[in-house]
């Protein structure tokens, strides 16, 4: 039923077993699905995958819940399964987002019996989306949506592939716009027009074990010497008795964890004063900054190996995440979309969990001196040129950004919205993670807004690996990176 190694998340692998039983008849309308605790027994999952499942099959009208009798498929669900308009989507294996999609699916079924949706997934690996996508579109036969990360939209917006959508809806795009946090609106309009339509909103930093720090007697670090004195304490045999764990810490460095590896380690450019861009616009590698921010972080990588997992130049960015869920490691670096993966790993369930057990905070920087910063990240919506469905597609996705609708995904998931009336919303004391960590976006800060982005940051993603992990000489490898670079890039 789950595959526990494969990066679509859990919940959503037990949802499809479920929705592709009745759609074979394997479970028909009356049947009784297993309990919650049953189904954790069988599987040897955690209760939150099976709860997330479970949840978003009742949201969608699949299946009801009976006091003290169970959890039941729907009269409809066979019929739900079958319906006369297909939209296609293409999206890699990381669908957090997939679940606001499908409940705004299930609202226009209800609300249109006459032109009912049926979504067709088709899912590939992160490495490989751009080709696939880039080749579907090539032989004509191009998905109706995609998710894109914030900094392809500019890539694929001047290529041509996907649909402005103020053509689509003029008045209603305007509104929409105006709402978005500022930096969100920037990242998802191109040459003055909103391409992307984004579903939440997220930010860089380290994620640290609240519970095990207030035993410990300390506090997330705010400064690099503080993070590397907590590394030294986290590795000492005594602190690892006490706590159980087995690494001090854990972030990607390679290539292996994609976008993730530059954009988590971006932060620390800038702290140290740096720019990937120069004043004209066109990348630079060659700064004193980034030399600083690069031996700083040799100091762990290289100097602090035998604190760290041996196989973490290998980590996807899900595995490091999934340590701290574990109790594996005490802090990693990563971003506040990863709180469903650290919740599958755990028997840790909402937010009041997570406020006992964790903490985010803004990366180290060089001193107290220097402003902390973030990176921003998070995934809109974009409509495909060749789609033959744009204008449903449009419909679709104006239910998916509903204030109640999106309240709930952000609110369940602990994400922080792209909206800022929403964002008002939920940084309450009602919801006190979320509290904490939309402030954060404040300091977001933009990864470079390039057309050739996605080709620039695999080339980036190679030149942190070598010199972080492979203990390449840091000048040589700098300068080689920047003269292919401007290669790609005509310079």
């Amino acid at each position: 039923m789950v595959d526990r190694n494969s990066p679509i998340p859990i919940y959503y692998q037990l949802k499809l077993h479920f929705k592709q039983q009745m759609k074979s008849g394997l479970l028909q309308p009356g049947d009784r699905l297993p309990t919650e605790m049953k189904l954790c027994e069988q599987l040897g999952i955690s209760r939150a995958p099976v709860r997330q499942a479970l949840t978003e099959l009742a949201r969608e009208g699949f299946i009801y819940r009976r006091s003290g009798q169970g959890t039941f498929v729907t009269p409809e669900s066979a019929a739900r399964l079958s319906q006369q308009i297909t939209i296609r989507i293409l999206t890699y294996y990381d669908v957090l987002w997939m679940a606001s999609l499908e409940q705004a699916i299930h609202h226009w079924n209800l609300s249109h019996p006459e032109q009912e949706v049926d979504l067709t997934v088709t899912m590939c690996p992160r490495p490989e989306f751009h080709q696939v996508l880039r080749r579907a579109v090539a032989q004509g036969e191009a998905p109706d949506m995609v998710p894109l990360d914030y900094v392809w939209v500019t890539n694929y917006a001047r290529a041509g592939y996907i649909v402005p959508l103020d053509t689509l809806d003029a008045s209603w795009t305007r509104a929409l716009r105006e709402d978005l946090e500022p930096v969100v609106a920037h990242h998802n309009t191109v040459d003055g027009k909103l391409y992307g339509l984004p579903t939440q909103a997220d930010v860089t930093g380290m994620w640290y074990r609240r519970d095990w720090f207030a035993k410990e007697g300390l506090t997330p670090p705010e400064t690099w010497e503080a993070w590397l004195a907590l590394l030294d304490h986290f590795s000492s045999p005594g602190t690892q008795q006490r706590l159980g764990h087995r690494y001090a810490g854990a972030f990607p460095v390679g290539a292996a964890a994609g976008e993730a590896t530059l954009n988590l380690l971006l932060p620390f450019i800038w702290g140290a004063g740096g720019e990937l861009l120069d004043e004209k616009g066109r990348l630079t590698l060659d700064t004193p900054a980034l030399r600083r921010a690069l031996r700083f972080l040799q100091q762990i990588t290289l100097e602090r190996r035998a604190t760290l997992p041996p196989q973490m130049a290998s980590y996807r960015w899900w595995d490091v995440c999934r340590l701290l869920g574990r109790g594996i490691t005490p802090m990693t670096l990563g971003g506040t979309y990863e709180w469903p993966r650290i919740r599958e790993e755990s028997e840790w369930t909402d937010e009041a969990d997570a406020m006992a057990h964790l903490g985010f905070v803004p990366v180290p920087r060089p001193s107290l001196d220097v402003p902390p910063v973030n990176s921003l990240g998070g995934t809109s919506w974009v409509i495909l040129q060749q789609s033959p469905a744009r204008e449903v597609c449009l419909e679709i996705l104006k239910l998916v950004v509903l204030p109640e609708n999106l309240a709930a995904f952000c609110g369940d998931g602990l994400q922080i919205s792209a909206y800022r009336s929403l964002n008002q919303q939920l940084a309450t004391p009602e919801h006190p993670w979320l509290e904490k960590v939309i402030p954060l976006l404040s300091l977001a800060r933009s990864r470079p807004l390039l057309s050739d982005y996605p080709q620039v940051s695999r080339f980036l993603q190679k030149m942190l690996e070598q010199v972080l992990w492979a203990g390449a000489p840091l000048e040589e490898t700098l300068r080689q990176t920047a003269q292919a670079l401007a290669l790609l890039l005509e310079y």
